[in-house]
């Protein structure tokens, strides 16, 4: 269920990169003789794919493409429901509201000339993107009517949901670790490559900077030799070992990975722990009361779609 504003950013994107204004789909979904609008379905689908690769390999991904692709069709569709709803309900915006939030978009953009070559945008456009900010004041306004008799959580509530939910608030093991790592080549040999790193050892032992040394001689791609914290069963096993043995500020001896012959310092080890509920009380708070706030908007959707002269959706159950 959807609830939160339409993202208007998301939609000129899709108008700069999929020509969305200018040329509408054969068949469009209709509801209610109202078209869904591409740039809609366009950023559904974006939300829903964020969401889902948190919780899917990229081959679950890839197997449950179609049925993504339907659900973001279905929640556009109940997207335009409650704009029509919307707009019965809150019958005005006001116009500077309106000229406010599209100064305040250009400006997040580098002011009026390059927010229209960001978007690619036409001067005409100018009209659909106030109206599309229009319609995303007028949704917010509904919702928040929609969800006035909504209850916040009491404190009971919070406590209940932190102890059913420990697992949620577990922070595991990590170490924060620094590597200069070199890969052998015909050019340069083990033997060179072995031999250079124990003398860069050699020099960070005797008080030598690790930043310019690592700048200098190690050769991640990405200049990345500061790694951050990481947990178990992110780095490559042999990594792991070495990186969570060490004592914090030491120098581990030369070791080989599949990705080349490396030299480790960790910074910093901490332990796994639990967040204490006062560090978390507000973050559960927030997120009960949002999904009461859904949950409200959701059977609203329910009711509008009962009604509704829904054309060209294909819905695909799983």
């Amino acid at each position: 269920m959807i609830g939160v504003p339409v993202e208007v950013e998301r939609n000129l994107k899709n108008a700069a990169e999929n020509n969305i204004m200018s040329e509408p789909k054969k068949r469009p979904i209709l509801v209610n003789g109202e078209p869904v609008d591409e740039s809609l379905i366009q950023q559904e689908l974006q939300r829903l794919t964020e969401r889902y690769a948190q919780e899917m390999s990229p081959q679950e991904m890839e197997e449950n493409q179609v049925k993504i692709v339907s659900d973001a069709c279905e929640n556009a569709v109940e997207r335009l429901l409650l704009m029509q709803k919307a707009r019965e309900v809150i019958a005005k915006i006001r116009p500077e509201e309106i000229e406010a939030r599209f100064t305040a978009l250009k400006s997040q953009h580098g002011g009026d000339e390059e927010f229209r070559k960001h978007f690619n945008l036409k001067p005409e456009d100018e009209d659909k993107i106030k109206a599309n900010l229009e319609d995303g004041v007028r949704l917010e306004k509904y919702f928040d009517e929609l969800c006035t008799e909504v209850i916040r959580p009491d404190e009971a509530d919070l406590q209940a949901y932190y102890d059913e939910h420990r697992e949620e608030f577990f922070i595991p093991e990590s170490v924060h670790a620094v590597h200069i790592v070199q890969h052998p080549s015909t050019e340069r040999p083990v033997e060179k490559v072995y031999a250079e790193l124990l003398n860069i050892r050699e020099r960070l032992s005797a008080g030598e900077d690790f930043d310019a040394l690592a700048k200098e001689y190690s050769h991640c791609q990405d200049g990345g030799y500061d790694l951050g914290y990481f947990s178990r069963g992110q780095m490559v096993q042999v990594f792991e070992d070495i990186a969570f043995a060490m004592p914090v500020g030491e120098y581990s001896d030369i070791f080989q990975s599949e990705f080349g012959y490396h030299l480790l310092k960790v910074l910093d080890h901490k332990p796994e722990i639990y967040r204490e509920f006062k560090e978390v009380r507000y973050d559960i708070e927030s997120m009960l009361f949002d999904a009461g706030k859904n949950d409200a908007i959701g059977v609203m959707a329910d009711a509008l779609r009962t009604s509704a002269h829904i054309q060209n959706l294909e819905v695909m159950d799983v």
